[in-house]
């Protein structure tokens, strides 16, 4: 293994967790990665969309992607370095094409301040991100928080992939998440289009939504590259169905 973990604006990212509700504010977490372990392989196993399990193939090798379900469209692809299926009734903003303005004038949620939406996806942007959100699901939150999910990919510094590279992204996730004091956070192994994985669910308190429920595919395709699907939810609201199928689906143009 050689280097860091690089990613979102030149600090290592984990991925981010986007709080979005029609009350005014929107906030981001990035979960930094600081530290390296020593690599190995790691037995894993494909989570697809019915929720069954099925055995992991090579390291790094990706088997052809399930299809996209009825209900689903597949969103994301080169710019992102990552395409899944996701539901086909969610808004999706491409930020590798779209301004940040025009994504913000498309999201139309009611009393969401435009600025603050505009400073709080640069990151974002700057990752080239594909970005989903449920717009129903605000009327069915007390606190009117859009179920949303994003995905990119980025260089991950380390020459490590596939099963090989799951310790590595395991540690540096359970320590980061530490750091950022999520609560209730788990860990388990999948496959992401094929390639050897992990799942970590986790929970974030907001400000204006309250406790929040997440839910994050790191995965490492190949050498030098580490691609992230983060979907969050309010509490008692998340939609485990939606990041297996993302798993199931990805393909990594």
């Amino acid at each position: 293994m050689s280097g860091k973990f690089l990613g979102l604006a030149g600090p290592a990212a984990i991925g981010i967790a986007v709080a979005v509700s029609a009350c005014g504010t929107v906030s981001s977490t990035g979960a930094h990665a600081v530290s390296t372990v020593a690599s190995s392989a790691s037995p894993s196993s494909s989570v697809n969309p019915s929720g069954s399990v099925s055995p992991s193939g090579p390291a790094g090798r990706s088997a052809a992607a399930v299809p996209v379900p009825s209900g689903y469209r597949r969103v994301g692809g080169s710019a992102q370095g990552i395409s899944i299926g996701v539901p086909s009734s969610w808004v999706a903003i491409n930020l590798a094409k779209e301004s940040i303005q025009t994504a913000a004038h498309s999201i139309g949620l009611t009393g969401i301040s435009a600025s603050t939406l505009i400073q709080d996806m640069e990151s974002l942007q700057k990752l080239h991100a594909v970005f989903v959100f449920d717009l129903k699901s605000v009327a069915d939150s007390s606190s009117h928080f859009a179920a949303n999910l994003n995905a990119y990919c980025s260089n991950s510094g380390i020459t490590d992939y596939g099963s090989a590279g799951v310790p590595f992204v395991q540690q540096a996730a359970a320590i980061e998440f530490r750091q950022l004091h999520a609560a209730d956070v788990k860990q388990r192994d999948i496959k992401v289009g094929g390639v050897p994985g992990l799942e970590t669910t986790y929970q974030l308190t907001s400000a204006s939504a309250g406790t929040l429920q997440a839910g994050q595919i790191e995965v490492l395709p190949k050498p030098d590259r580490a691609c992230f699907v983060t979907l969050t939810s309010v509490k008692g609201q998340y939609p485990s169905r939606i990041l297996a199928v993302a798993a199931a689906t990805a393909k990594f143009p």
